[in-house]
């Protein structure tokens, strides 16, 4: 028989992360504080228990209650990829449970970003995302790159450019300065301090920043994290007037090269949407194979969404976040970046 509980041991917790096959760094107890902590969301986490008391599901759920998008409850914020995991009978149960919570809450819907075995949800491919097998040899990853990029990843080197992996909250806070400017120039609301800044004190071993000097100067950044087999590129930013000496190139072949040498499995570029053709185009002259995200959504797919870039609303105010002053632009994203989860 299985048992639908709220609270276990964090040792409990983690040993069954490390022997489930699905999980991710969005399952951890890690992620759940720092979301927490930054945002302020309120979690709804579900754990499945066999007759032995061993844990053998997870559902980590957060409801969101949100004026601009409504009032959800969510697996995972922040998260590209997050499902429900474990055992397939444990995930029904979980599933049916998550249900239930749904309607208590009494929240406008229930989605779960992955696809799920279950009649009552309904499912969408919304976005794609990009992986790299690696090798204990970076030079068979170096061999499969495309001709053009691997020249491409050379020309930096050759301008003088250097790249390092670091943890100091100084390289943090230029690396979030960049951020904020890359953000403004696509037209979205910026990742708060506090994103950055809890995300290395409370993820410390799961997270690493990249960061691209010139001149003395950071020029380009990422930030990488790092669960089981996997290194996911999870968030980049870059001075564009300095696009054309190719920095993001060195910080992905230098991260590359890192994880070959440090046995990971897999390289995840994370997920793109569709219509963004240039960033997949850049995703697959890595070697990348492309593989579909679908989110299931409980009780019905949203009709429309703004995050959807389509929808008149995001377009316009893509707009407006471009032409807005520095200065009210970086309060504005502090309000707003919560929303967009």
């Amino acid at each position: 028989m299985i048992e639908i509980i709220e609270n276990v041991t964090e040792e409990a917790w983690e040993k069954f992360l490390y022997t489930c096959d699905d999980a991710t760094i969005y399952h951890t107890p890690e992620w759940k504080t720092f979301l927490e902590k930054t945002f302020g969301y309120k979690s709804k986490y579900l754990f499945a228990k066999d007759e032995s008391e061993n844990i053998i599901g997870l559902l980590a759920s957060f409801y969101v209650r949100s004026k601009l998008r409504g009032n959800e409850l969510c697996t995972v914020p922040f998260s590209y990829n997050s499902s429900c995991i474990g055992s397939e009978s444990a995930k029904k149960d979980l599933l049916d449970e998550g249900i239930n919570l749904y309607h208590k809450l009494n929240a406008d819907r229930f989605e779960i970003r992955d696809k799920v075995n279950h009649d009552k949800f309904q499912f969408q491919n919304s976005f794609c995302a990009h992986t790299v097998e690696l090798s204990s040899d970076p030079n068979e990853v170096w061999q499969k790159i495309s001709r053009g990029t691997r020249s491409s990843t050379k020309k930096p080197i050759k301008n003088g450019l250097s790249v390092y992996s670091t943890k100091s909250l100084e390289d943090l806070k230029e690396f979030c300065e960049l951020n904020c400017i890359t953000k403004k120039k696509i037209g979205v609301p910026c990742h708060p301090w506090k994103f950055f800044e809890n995300l290395f004190e409370l993820m410390d071993e799961y997270v690493i920043l990249y960061v691209v000097k010139y001149n003395n100067e950071i020029i380009a950044g990422g930030v990488f994290q790092y669960f089981k087999d996997t290194v996911t590129f999870g968030y980049a930013a870059c001075n564009p007037g300095y696009l054309d000496l190719r920095p993001n190139n060195l910080i992905v072949w230098k991260s590359i090269e890192d994880a070959c040498v440090n046995n990971y499995k897999y390289y995840n570029f994370g997920r793109s949407s569709y219509d963004n053709k240039g960033l997949i185009a850049f995703k697959e002259r890595w070697g990348a194979v492309e593989t579909e995200i679908c989110y299931s959504y409980y009780p019905n797919i949203p009709t429309s969404s703004i995050m959807n870039r389509d929808n008149l609303k995001y377009k316009l105010g893509r707009q407006v976040f471009r032409e807005m002053p520095i200065k009210m632009y970086k309060p504005v994203s502090e309000i707003l970046f919560k929303h967009l989860y």
